[in-house]
This record gives C-alpha cells, structure tokens and sequence, in this order.
C-alpha cells in the first residue's frame, strides 16, 4: 500500500460534485485581492431600516452586481466558443447549511438583484436561506437527493449530458431534473461566516459561473489615513475571475469601481435603492 488511509468517510453533496467536476488543473482562474476599511459600510447599513437588517453579504452582492453590469465583459455566456451577452445580471449567494453528514454548501439566486432596493435584498435572501435550512427548495432538494444516492464516478457523465444540454445546446434542463441558470452571472461566497478573515475562492467548473467574490471575516489593522497609521476595521475581498470572459484590464475596473463604492455608500445611492434598469 502506497498511502496507509482509514475507511472512506461519508461525503458531503457538494464534495461529492466537486469531486465529479474538477479534473487535471487546467484552470483559467485570476486571482485578487484587497483590503478595505468597513466602517463606512457599516454605518450605512445602520442606517438601512427594513424587516432583516442588510449584512456586508447583501452589501457586497450589490455593489458587485452594479460593477458586473457596467463592465459587461464579465455578464456573459460562454457557449461553443462565443461569448454572449446576459439579459439580466443576477446573483448566487453561497448558504452554510448543517445536515447529518455536516456542513454541506448551497446557495440561492437572487434574480435581477439591481432592481431591490438592499432592504429587499436581505429579506429575500433570508427567506432564500430559510428554504434551504428546511430542506423546502424543490430545485436544490431534488439535486442533492440525486446526487446523495450516485458515487463520485457515475456524476461525471451525468454532469456532462446536463452541460451538453444546458450550456453547449443552451436548452432548458428542468426536463432533466436539473434547474435552470442556477448560479447566474456571478457567486457571492462570505468565507468570514466560517471565521476566516480571508481566502481565494476557486471557480466551480459546473457553475458556469465566470467571476466569485469573497467576503473575510471583519478585523482591526493599521490603515493610513492623511499620512498617518491607525487601527481600523478592515475587510479582506478577493476576486475571482475566468481569463476566457475577460482581461485583467477589465478585472481592475471592476475592483477599482467596488473600492469606490466600498469607500463611499452614500454617494451612490442607485446602487441601493433598486432603481437601476438593465
């Protein structure tokens, strides 16, 4: 024996499809990062009334959504080679969820999330959320129950009929038991929730998913402000992009953008209201 291992352990839904997905590394992954003071984002949220108080997910999800928009380099599908222009810019929000394997990942959509207004978009998500804690999405329930009950090495192929039909012929894939354009035109994941105060997210080829970004875990670090070195609350975000969809030209627009809005809330108030029209 080359490696002495114990028995296999039991896995998880998603480590069973990260396993069917990932192959050699091949991967057109960009990685970034930075880190931003919050204290102005926190103090906007404050100030956000509404049924569920907006968190820096919500935040972050719609800030990304706008900078997606506007450089629509990254808003697009990739299908037989060609690039081609999404209709709507929406956006997957990652959900921790506990079962009795452990904690498994899922996540919800949020369609054409510039039209809420970010107290709308908390509400959503939390009853998003809630659906999935319960087991009472029939989309993701119906995937986890196929994919609990098949080994790692029967989903690859399964994986590849769904892609030829969804991505390559771009048909509906409900008739499959598949749901339709589940994770939209890009992925919000807050690795803070899990503690750690930052990461680089890589991209799930199954997604079809082109760009992720990643929200740390709040903490205090020194920050230069006039020439002089203070404490302040800092936030880690990363970014990940697919090379395919665009250059890393088009990736610091697009962070430059979020470091704008990260920095000033309150100067673009479209952003948040729900106001902005494809």
């Amino acid at each position: 024996m080359n490696i002495e291992v114990g028995t296999p352990e039991p896995l998880t839904s998603y480590r069973k499809i990260a396993i069917a997905s990932w192959r050699h590394p091949r991967d057109p992954s960009t990685y970034s990062w930075v880190d931003l003071p919050v204290g102005a984002v926190e103090e906007f949220l404050a100030k956000v009334g509404g049924e569920i108080k907006p968190t820096l997910t919500h935040f972050v999800a719609l800030v990304m959504a706008d900078c997606v928009r506007r450089q629509s380099d990254f808003n697009r599908f990739l299908r037989a080679g060609k690039l081609y222009p999404r209709l709507s810019t929406d956006a997957f929000i990652t959900t921790l969820i506990r079962d009795k394997k452990g904690k498994d990942l899922s996540g919800f959509v949020l369609r054409d999330i510039l039209s809420m207004p970010i107290a709308e978009v908390a509400k959503r998500s939390a009853e998003e959320a809630d659906k999935l804690k319960r087991g009472e999405d029939p989309e993701m329930d119906s995937v986890r129950r196929r994919v609990e009950f098949l080994p790692s090495f029967l989903l690859k192929p399964i994986f590849a009929v769904q892609e030829f039909f969804a991505y390559r012929l771009n048909l509906n894939p409900t008739w499959i038991g598949m749901p339709k354009d589940r994770f939209g035109s890009f992925m919000v994941s807050n690795i803070g929730a899990l503690g750690l105060e930052r990461g680089l997210i890589p991209l799930s080829p199954y997604t079809r998913c082109p760009i992720i970004i990643g929200i740390g875990k709040p903490r205090e670090a020194p920050v230069v402000r006039d020439g002089e070195v203070c404490v302040e609350r800092v936030v880690t975000i990363s970014l990940t992009f697919d090379h395919r969809y665009a250059d890393g030209a088009q990736g610091a627009l697009v962070m430059r953008r979020f470091e704008k809005i990260f920095a000033n809330p309150e100067g673009f108030p479209d952003v948040f209201s729900g106001g902005q029209e494809e």
